[in-house]
């Protein structure tokens, strides 16, 4: 009897054919796994579709079996036809576009050529982009997905490619360090968008979502704002939706996805400044341990200018030009996972800056007549405006003059005593108007009052002035010389009269000046001279009667 010889497989082979078998078994899983979405047109069949895409028209079976399809010949337009990467003809490399910068970025070749990046600049498969503190670049890939890198990062663009006759473009980045903000539009099926990093790749398909690193670099956090986005790691996938966002650390597993922080409470805020730096006043936003600030020229934030973390409200930033921007904020959780944003315009006129006052500064005095206002040289200005009111929201104007060209102005007519505000802005003939000084106050002090009445009497000097107004007193001075240095008497008052005991004859001086019911004392009033006669003494008046006696 014959007898059928098979080969003899010890327990060590055996081992070797079930890894084979488990390696294929993995090899063909990930294969599958690597897929993307043809949407059927009018026209299109599974022999067509096959013939444009797939590397061998053998692919129609397959291809038919994968979608379950009955007739390969005739699709309904819409159907989303599976299409595995493995079966599909790469086509080309293609190249991605440059179509904002700011700020210090950097373009380095395959080759090690390094060039400053710059809009509309190609870039290819093998270009690494490192970007500045407080630097950004939005690239545009070959579907219309965008790219924005943010400041202090790098990243490498691995793969640039079209699959099939337009059907798939393939897009692989490296981020190695720092932040991006990603968009895929939804309506590109034929998009495979990957991004990845030391401890995570993260595959979307029509989504706004946004990748960053953390911890220097041993972890990965991912936000999904809108759409869906596939987290892998360590032969773990978990699957993000909008408003969601998870962080993975290098060797581990995705964390469990968690809650997006709702956008903070802009309607607060201002939307207008004059002054630098700006300083922003958000609501605080419960459950944030940080805040990410974004300042943009356009609404879609495109062009960044300006971008800052912080742990404190309210926010500062440094220089920016005069203009219009969009403000965007969003909270950062203890994990580091960032929330949705709120948005809002404002704008910006600090320059050219107001001068430095010199006179009356805040809180200051003019003289009682003849007021004079003054101000440092700005270098921006061609001329300044000048306004004087009697009310802190200047809803009347008692004085305003645009077209001041010196430092310094007079007034024309003598302000009443009383209390005003002043304020100046400059004018250049590039930036034109810029914004007004803060608001000072100032007053016009009453003059110390005028002698009205004077008495003189064997024992005493009366002098009397005009009456006090309500709250006001005076202070009196009587001296022996001009500068006030021998003062005889000094009081303070709220009569209107004066009793100072009669010196000896002789010329001297008495000034009053003015205090207000709140304090504020005004300044001296010029001083004043009065001539006290000088007594006759007894030995001189017999010596001039001796004659007269002499003759009775």
């Amino acid at each position: 009897m014959n007898q059928t010889c098979f080969p003899r497989i010890t327990s060590k082979g055996l081992q070797r054919v079930w890894l084979a078998f488990f390696l294929t078994c993995l090899a063909f899983s990930a294969l599958a796994a690597e897929e993307w979405i043809y949407t059927v047109k009018p026209g299109d069949n599974l022999w067509n579709i096959t013939e444009r895409h797939l590397t061998d028209i053998h692919y129609v079976r397959r291809l038919q079996q994968l979608n379950q399809i009955n007739n390969p010949y005739v699709i309904p337009p819409g159907t989303r036809l599976r299409i595995p990467v493995a079966w599909t003809k790469i086509t080309k490399d293609v190249q991605a576009r440059v179509i904002n910068v700011h700020g210090s970025v950097r373009i380095t070749h395959p080759d090690q050529t390094v060039l400053p990046a710059t809009n509309g600049m190609l870039l290819t498969a093998g270009d690494s982009i490192q970007c500045a503190n407080d630097s950004f670049i939005t690239v545009e890939f070959a579907d219309q997905s965008r790219m924005r890198v943010q400041g202090n990062s790098s990243v490498r663009l691995d793969t640039l490619k079209i699959f099939g006759d337009y059907g798939l473009v393939d897009t692989l980045i490296r981020l190695e360090a720092g932040r991006t903000e990603n968009s895929v539009p939804e309506e590109s099926t034929g998009t495979r968008f990957r991004i990845q990093t030391p401890s995570a790749i993260s595959s979307v398909r029509g989504t706004d979502f946004r990748v960053g690193t953390l911890d220097s670099h041993s972890a990965t956090v991912n936000e999904v704002l809108k759409g869906v986005v596939e987290v892998n790691a360590v032969s773990e996938n978990i699957t993000l939706t909008g408003g969601f966002g998870t962080v993975t650390s290098i060797g581990a597993s995705p964390a469990s996805p968690v809650k997006l922080l709702q956008a903070p409470d802009l309607t607060g805020t201002s939307r207008y400044y004059e002054s630098l730096p700006l300083v922003i006043h958000p609501a605080p936003l419960e459950g944030a341990q940080a805040y990410r600030a974004q300042i943009a020229i356009d609404s879609e934030f495109n062009s960044l200018w300006s971008e800052f973390v912080t742990t404190a409200l309210p926010f500062r930033d440094g220089s920016i030009p005069d203009g219009h921007y969009w403000l965007r904020i969003r909270g950062i959780d203890g994990s580091g996972i960032e929330g949705y944003d709120a948005a809002i315009p404002f704008g910006l006129n600090a320059h050219p800056e107001p001068p430095f006052v010199i006179a009356p500064l805040p809180n200051g005095m003019t003289a009682a007549e003849n007021q004079e206002f003054s101000w440092a040289l700005q270098s921006e200005a061609s001329h300044y405006a000048v306004m004087i009111s009697q009310a802190a929201d200047f809803s009347s104007v008692i004085y305003f003059n645009p077209e001041v060209k010196g430092n310094s102005i007079t007034l024309p007519d003598t302000l009443a005593p009383g209390h005003y505000f002043w304020r100046i802005f400059s004018v250049s003939a590039h930036e034109g108007a810029g914004p007004f000084s803060d608001t000072m106050p100032f007053r016009v002090p009453y003059p110390g009052p005028l002698l009205e009445d004077t008495e003189i009497n064997n024992d005493e000097l009366i002098f009397a002035w005009r009456a006090p107004a309500e709250g006001q007193h005076f202070h009196f001075q009587f001296a022996q010389d001009a500068a006030f240095t021998q003062i005889l008497h000094d009081e303070i008052t709220t009569a209107a009269r004066v009793t100072v005991a009669k010196p000896g004859g002789g010329t001297y001086y008495l000034r009053t000046k003015t205090i207000e019911a709140d304090g504020f004392q005004g300044p001296w009033g010029s001083a004043q001279v009065i001539e006290v006669p000088r007594d006759i003494p007894y030995w001189l008046l017999m010596l001039m009667l001796l004659p007269l006696l002499v003759l009775i």
